[in-house]
């Protein structure tokens, strides 16, 4: 069931953030972002070719979309042996139709393989604590959960969240020998040992090479994240309070997202979000009647999975959270990042579930009549919810945001001159037109200048390869301007025009050509002799840009689509501006 739902609310395409980039990572086998996540990148690449009969990016969804449904049969073959396959299979499907974890089936991400992993993790686990498991099954468990532990880093550390449940339901028996400890060491160090596969891909030279980690000390700065200002644990980025309630409005959006696909709480909405909080804790406590190791696992999983992740990541308010409360002016995240507690929620569905499942069963046992046992089976129907309440905004198929990535990115490129180069915002006008150029081969002239990338030592050697910085700045950070100008007078020289997305913010826009007017031409901004940082418009090449836009991508968005669709939207209408008084052009279109 799973699978088949997965499937038919798969993203067809492209889709925004980091997809685009790992789906060019997968085909071209390179190296995504820091931290690489080598392990996923190889597992793409092989899992894609099974599908190679689809185009590049649902081929890799399709390995993503599957890996999420094996993740359901493992917690069903888990449940079975709590409550019986009946109500294992109902968990199941609660925990795959979760809102986020729904999400994350249906694109090429790495958090579908993660959460695979953190599962088999549990399922090691359960193995090996079950009172009637030998005690050869009981070290082959308990290996079994070293060796995923290892595979954490490269595959994503996010698995690791998993690691003090799968203790709590391995502990049974004797305690561990010498032996067995060092046969766990020797597993996790062999799981590890697959960070190699960087160095090694690095050795290649791709054309996605983040980091060029080469020599130790770069694959060590890829996978600690150096080129990002990670956070620790103090201080607090936000209010521990405000984290943890930041996780709630998570949590609110799990059930029954579709019934009010917007981030406050509603009558509608959040009512089945509290029932399934009770459902999980009957779910819990009718685990600990079947066996106490198993409820407190669960137990662990769900508080280390929600609350101890948003202790140890230490995030900004959500982009839609903290208003009226943080002063004016606080930072938040760049996007909503649910994400990260996918395991919570999804042991949180399964959990629910098993509620349900208990609910049902003594329902059935108090009814006399065999003709009315069927009604006993109700309860079973409200664990489903997530699955009919969400399809509508968990459905990636809907138009016009199943196509908006891949219009938006072509439009993009094709808005730059040949051989010219593109200085660009952040992901969504990165990402995408990265997989087009590698994996596509479509204007693989352009040269896109990522500018929130130039702070890291490699990426300015990359440039420094492109003939766009002198070689000096590759160890040397002279600061972000004296960095764009000193791209903008390259290409200058090597005659290659130059343009900037309209995604870029202003200030990084007039940070590059200080003393340069910007025309803007559609989707992108054209340095030209004027008062300097003024903006006049190409009547032109606006009217062609306009002419190129399809109609349907300015569609409206359906209810919950990702607000990078309205940004794209947006950007997309810039083309659209006749005079400088056109309020987009100062709020959507950084004119001014």
């Amino acid at each position: 069931m799973l699978w088949g739902t997965y499937l038919t609310t798969a993203a067809p395409d492209l889709t925004f953030w980091d997809a685009p980039e790992f789906i060019a990572a997968a085909r071209t086998l390179g190296i995504p972002h820091p931290p690489g996540t080598p392990l996923w990148v190889l597992l793409g690449h092989i899992g894609g070719q099974w599908f190679d009969a689809l185009s590049p990016p649902r081929a890799v969804t399709m390995v993503a979309l599957s890996v999420a449904a094996l993740t359901g049969g493992l917690g069903a073959s888990m449940a079975a042996r709590w409550i019986g396959g009946r109500g294992a299979v109902v968990a199941a499907v609660a925990a795959g139709t979760m809102y986020t974890v729904w999400s994350n089936a249906t694109e090429a991400e790495v958090y579908a393989f993660a959460l695979f992993a953190s599962v088999a993790m549990l399922a090691a686990g359960e193995w090996a604590g079950r009172a009637d498991a030998s005690d050869l099954q009981r070290a082959r468990g308990r290996a079994l959960v070293a060796f995923i532990a290892g595979l954490a880093v490269p595959l994503h550390l996010s698995v690791l969240v998993a690691l003090p449940a799968a203790v709590a339901f391995a502990w049974r028996g004797a305690w561990p020998r010498a032996r067995e400890v060092a046969t766990w060491v020797a597993l996790v160090a062999l799981g590890l040992s697959a960070v190699a596969i960087l160095p090694l891909l690095s050795a290649q030279d791709p054309a996605i090479d983040s980091g060029h980690p080469v020599t130790l000390r770069a694959l060590i700065a890829v996978l600690r994240r150096e080129q990002y200002v990670v956070a620790g644990l103090w201080p607090r980025m936000a209010p521990l309070w405000l984290q943890v309630g930041n996780v709630f409005q998570w949590a609110d959006w799990q059930v029954a997202y579709g019934a009010h696909p917007f981030p406050t709480p509603a009558l509608v909405r959040t009512p089945l979000s509290v029932a399934f909080g009770v459902l999980g804790v009957l779910g819990l406590r009718a685990l600990g009647r079947h066996d106490a190791r198993v409820s407190r696992a669960m137990l662990v999983l769900v508080v280390s999975a929600l609350v101890g992740v948003a202790v140890w990541l230490n995030l900004r308010a959500g982009p839609s959270y903290g208003y009226g409360v943080l002063p004016d002016g606080a930072p938040h995240e760049a996007r909503e990042r649910d994400y990260f507690f996918a395991l919570g929620f999804w042991a949180w569905g399964l959990l629910a579930g098993v509620g349900a499942a208990a609910i049902a069963r003594d329902l059935a046992a108090r009814v006399r009549l065999p003709a009315l046992r069927v009604l006993a089976m109700a309860p079973l129907a409200v664990a489903l919810v997530p699955l009919f309440a969400n399809r509508a905004v968990a459905d990636r198929t809907r138009e016009p945001v199943a196509t908006l990535p891949r219009t938006y990115a072509r439009l993009l490129l094709d808005a730059v001159p040949m051989r010219g180069v593109l200085l660009a915002g952040g992901d969504n006008d990165t990402f995408p037109l990265w997989y087009l150029q590698q994996v596509e081969d479509y204007r693989p002239d352009v040269t896109v200048v990522t500018v929130p990338l130039l702070g890291a030592g490699w990426y300015r050697a990359w440039l420094i390869e492109q003939g766009l910085l002198p070689a000096r700045v590759a160890t040397a950070w002279p600061g972000r301007q004296a960095v764009l100008q000193s791209i903008v007078m390259h290409a200058t020289r090597a005659r290659r025009e130059v343009r900037a997305s309209a995604l870029l913010p202003r200030a990084h826009r007039v940070e590059s050509a200080p003393t340069e007017a910007w025309r803007l031409e559609g989707l992108v901004y054209a340095p030209e002799p004027g008062a300097p940082g003024s903006t006049r418009l190409d009547a032109v090449r606006q009217a062609q840009a306009a002419a190129q836009v399809p109609l349907g991508a300015l569609a409206p968005l359906p209810p919950g689509a990702d607000p990078a669709a309205d940004v794209a939207q947006q950007l997309l209408r810039c083309a659209s501006i006749t005079n400088r008084a056109d309020p987009l052009l100062v709020s959507g279109c950084g004119g001014f």
